[in-house]
């Protein structure tokens, strides 16, 4: 039995248009993501009230700049009335990747957080920088220079204490130079969710086929001349960090997802 070309070509097309269209669906329904704040070189007090004043702003921009100068590594300093709906950790890695802390290709950035609100902070170390600040170290900086000023209300101090450690430990540690390549855990394709949504997409395209055996599409059985050929489609998803437009004016480093937090 010849089976009508048209036919074949409507199956065809119902195997990929049904499953787009789904996964179109399933895609405009989820919700947006909120966005994280642009941060520029370097320090960022975005907590209303304002927890600086302009000298002291000042102050710790230089101790910023002197970094910079003599080993590349950009500190970048934070300061918010909250980190919600993500929670500080989340937020600082957040803000840490959109915003391209530290120089491209070395990954040398660190991002130090206040959240007045929640009286937390988190110190964000850089994919580049993670064997000269290990999370040990950054928590005890955080520990003796942020915590016991934080608790008495010396913001000023707190940051200008902790961007000191911080810069004098990459200064005197820390050898500029390339990073080895990794996938960005934040930008990572969801395969999880594609795996189980390609899923149902198939399910979906064999009860269209199904249907269209059943009314005499498709013919299967006897004899057929000529050859058979089937085919392979494969699919990647490729995400490439230097396509996102960073913020402020830093390098476009990433995170290393080391670092250290707490209360104050």
């Amino acid at each position: 039995m010849v089976v009508p070309s048209r036919s074949i070509a409507f199956g065809m097309a119902a195997l990929v248009v049904v499953p787009a269209v789904v996964f179109g669906l399933l895609a405009s329904n989820r919700p947006a993501e909120p966005a994280v704040p642009d941060v520029f070189l370097y320090v960022n007090d975005l907590a209303q009230p304002p927890t600086l004043a302009s000298e002291e702003f000042d102050s710790i921009t230089a101790l910023c700049q002197e970094v910079d100068y003599r080993t590349s590594a950009e500190i970048a300093v934070l300061v918010v009335n909250t980190t919600q709906p993500f929670g500080i950790n989340a937020f600082a890695a957040k803000t840490f990747e959109a915003n391209g802390i530290g120089k491209r290709g070395m990954d040398n950035g660190v991002l130090i957080l206040i959240s007045m609100d929640e009286q937390a902070w988190r110190i964000e170390v850089g994919y580049g920088l993670e064997g000269v600040l290990n999370d040990a170290k950054v928590g005890r900086i955080g520990r003796t220079e942020l915590v016991p000023n934080l608790e008495t209300g010396d913001v000023y101090t707190a940051l200008y204490n902790t961007t000191l450690a911080v810069g004098q430990e990459i200064v005197d540690n820390y050898v500029p130079g390339p990073t080895p390549p990794r996938p960005s855990s934040l930008y990572a394709f969801d395969w999880v969710l594609f795996c189980a949504v390609f899923g149902v997409l198939i399910l979906l395209g064999l009860v269209v086929v199904a249907v269209m055996k059943k009314r005499g599409h498709f013919s299967y059985g006897g004899t057929s001349s000529g050859t058979t050929s089937s085919s392979t489609t494969y699919t990647s998803t490729n995400i490439d960090l230097s396509s996102f437009s960073r913020r402020g004016d830093f390098g476009g480093g990433r995170s290393g997802g080391g670092g250290a937090g707490g209360r104050f």
